[in-house]
C-alpha cells in the first residue's frame, strides 16, 4: 500500500528523492490554505495508487466538497463513487456502505482468527478466505471543514470509521485548511501528514520557522513530517508538466487506466431506489408476525413491521407523500400473511383512498363517512371487553401467554377527518391501547402532516405516542417540531420517509409501491 506522490528536497545530501506514501496502516491528511494545491495532491495520490495497484487491491470512495475536482476521477476502475454536496443521499450511502464492510470484516476476522490486515491480505492472495469484493478501502474527503459545519452526523460516523477501520483495511484521507479543523479524537489517529502553504505559518504542526519558508503562490509546495520541503506531482502521465491543461491530462490518465484494465472494478455505492415495487420486497416469513413495507437506507435490507412486538403503527405525511400507498402495502401484507379466520380488518377511509385495496374476506367493514362509525366502534368496544373478560392466566406459568384468537386490524386513512367529525368515535378505544397485545388489537393510523405538532396531543395519538409506537414520517415541514420521539419531519420525495422506532432510532426508508 505505497505510492509516489512527489519529490522531497534533501539539500544536505544534494539530491531529490521520490516521496512514497505508505498507507498500509495509516490515515492521511493534507493541510493548506485555499489554492495551495490540496485537491491536486489528492488526485495525485489516487492516480498514483491506481497506477501501482489493481482495483481489487485498492478502492476509493470520495466525498468532494473542494469544487468538483475529484469528479474527474469517477471513471477510474479503482473509484467506486464520487459524491458532491448536491448529492446528500450518496454521501450518506457511502458512509453506510463502508460501515457495512467494516461490520462484515469484523465478523470474518473473528471467525477466522485473523490478527491483522497484513494477514488478511496474505490469506486473500492464497485463497484461504473468501473475499468480500473489497481490498484496502480509502475514504477520501476533500474539504473536511464542510463536513464539520454542514454534516455533523457524517463527521461522527467518519471519526468512528477512522477509530475502528484501520485494522480492517479502511483508510481515511482528508484535506483541511487549518489544523484546528481536526478534533483531537480524529487528529491523534492520523500518522501520515503533508503540510502545504498555510494561511498563518505560525500554526504549523511541523516547524513554524520552516513553514514560513514555503513559497507563496507555488501550489503543491509544502513540508513533510521530517521538516523537509516537498513538491507534489501532477496527476498526469502524458509527459507534460503544465497545469493550464491539467484537466486534459487527468482525462487522458483516467482513459488509459480504464482501457488497460479488464478485470473486476471497485464495487459501486448502492442507492435507495426512487421507486420500489411491491414485487421487489422479500417473501413473507409465515413463521413470524412481520410484514415488509420497504428498504432502509443504511443496509438496503427489508424494513419489517412486527405487530407482535409493537401492536400499533403511525404514518404521517403531506398530501401525495405516499400515506395511502403505505396503508395499501400494510393491508396487502396482512391479507397475505394471515388467513381471514386469523385476521379481520376494519377500514375507516373517508376520502376513499383505500378503495379496492382489500378484496378478500379479511375486510369485515369499510366506512366511507362518519355516519356509521359510532356503531362499528361500539361493536368493537363490546368485542374487546369480552376478550378482556375471557383472559385466563395461570399464575404458575413460566411463559407469557399470547393471544391465540383472530387479530383485529383498524386501518384509518386521513385520521384528521375522523377527529374533525362530531364526537371522535376512536376515543372509546383509548383505554384498550395499552392492552392491545393481550387482546389482538392493532391500530394503523395515517394522517396529514399539517398541524400534526398539536394533533399529537389528541387522546388516541397521544396514547400511542406514550407507548413508543413506531411510525413513518413521510414528507413534511420541520416547523411542526418533533413529531415522533425527537425526530422532525423534512421535505422528501414521494414514498421516502423516516422510520422512527424506539429500538433502532431513526432510519431513512423507501416504502414499496403497490
Amino acid at each position: 500500500m505505497t505510492a509516489p506522490v512527489g519529490l522531497i528536497d534533501r539539500p544536505f545530501d544534494q539530491r531529490r528523492d521520490p516521496h512514497w506514501l505508505s498507507m498500509a496502516s495509516s490515515h492521511f491528511v493534507i493541510v493548506g490554505r485555499p489554492q495551495s494545491g490540496k485537491s491536486t495532491v489528492l488526485r495525485s495520490f489516487i492516480t498514483a495508487m491506481s497506477l501501482t495497484h489493481t482495483p481489487e487491491q485498492a478502492q476509493f470512495y470520495c466525498l468532494d466538497f473542494g469544487g468538483g475536482t475529484l469528479t474527474a476521477l469517477a471513471d477510474l476502475p479503482h473509484v467506486g463513487s464520487v459524491a458532491t454536496r448536491l448529492e446528500p443521499e450518496r454521501l450518506r450511502r457511502t458512509i453506510a456502505e463502508l460501515n457495512g464492510v467494516l461490520a462484515r470484516r469484523e465478523q470474518v476476522f473473528t471467525e477466522n482468527r485473523i490478527d491483522s490486515m497484513t494477514t488478511y491480505r496474505r490469506m486473500l492472495a492464497s485463497g484461504s478466505v473468501a473475499g468480500d469484493g473489497f481490498g484496502d478501502i480509502f475514504l477520501v474527503v476533500d474539504g473536511w471543514g464542510t463536513v464539520r459545519h454542514d454534516y455533523e452526523e457524517l463527521e461522527a460516523a467518519i471519526t468512528q470509521l477512522a477509530a475502528r477501520g484501520l485494522g480492517y483495511g479502511i483508510h481515511i484521507v482528508l484535506s483541511i485548511q487549518r489544523w484546528m479543523e481536526l478534533r483531537p479524537a480524529l487528529r491523534d489517529l492520523i500518522s501520515t501528514r503533508l503540510e502545504l502553504r498555510l494561511g498563518d505559518p505560525s500554526e504549523s504542526d511541523f516547524d513554524r520557522r520552516i513553514a514560513n519558508d514555503v513559497p507563496e503562490g507555488k501550489p503543491g509546495r509544502g513540508l513533510i513530517a521530517e521538516k523537509l520541503h516537498f513538491l507534489s506531482a501532477l496527476p498526469r502521465i502524458d509527459g507534460k508538466q503544465t497545469v493550464e491543461d491539467l484537466s486534459d491530462g487527468v482525462a487522458h490518465l483516467v482513459t488509459s487506466v480504464r482501457d488497460g484494465w479488464h478485470g473486476p472494478v471497485a464495487p459501486p455505492v448502492r442507492l435507495l431506489p426512487h421507486e420500489l415495487s411491491y414485487a421487489q420486497l422479500p417473501a413473507l416469513d409465515m413463521q413470524a408476525e412481520t410484514i415488509p413495507i420497504g428498504l432502509d437506507e443504511e443496509t438496503l435490507s427489508p424494513v419489517l413491521i412486527d405487530f407482535e412486538a409493537e401492536p400499533h403503527f403511525v404514518v404521517i405525511g403531506d398530501v401525495e407523500s405516499g400515506k395511502s400507498n403505505l396503508l395499501r402495502t400494510i393491508a396487502r401484507g396482512i391479507t397475505t400473511r394471515w388467513t381471514p379466520e386469523r385476521a379481520r380488518i376494519i377500514t375507516l377511509d373517508y376520502r376513499r383512498g383505500l378503495l379496492g385495496a382489500i378484496t378478500t374476506p379479511h375486510q369485515i367493514s369499510y366506512l366511507m363517512n362518519s355516519a356509521g362509525a359510532p356503531d362499528v366502534i361500539g361493536n368493537i368496544v363490546t368485542a374487546l371487553c369480552e376478550r378482556l373478560a375471557g383472559i385466563q392466566v395461570d399464575p404458575s406459568a413460566t411463559e407469557m401467554p399470547r393471544w391465540a384468537g383472530s387479530k383485529l386490524f383498524l386501518l384509518i386513512d386521513d385520521y384528521e377527518l375522523v377527529v374533525a367529525s362530531q364526537g371522535n368515535p376512536m376515543h372509546a378505544l383509548v383505554e384498550f391501547l395499552p392492552q392491545a397485545r393481550d387482546i389482538g388489537l392493532h391500530i394503523v393510523i395515517a394522517r396529514s402532516a399539517g398541524g400534526v405538532g398539536q394533533a399529537m396531543y389528541e387522546p388516541v395519538l397521544r396514547g400511542m405516542r406514550e407507548m413508543g409506537t413506531p411510525g413513518v414520517l413521510l414528507s413534511g415541514s420541520r416547523d411542526e417540531g418533533a413529531v415522533l420521539g425527537s425526530v422532525k419531519m423534512e421535505p422528501l420525495p414521494p414514498g421516502r420517509g423516516r422510520l422512527v422506532h424506539r429500538r433502532i432510532g431513526s432510519v431513512l426508508i423507501q416504502t414499496a409501491r403497490t
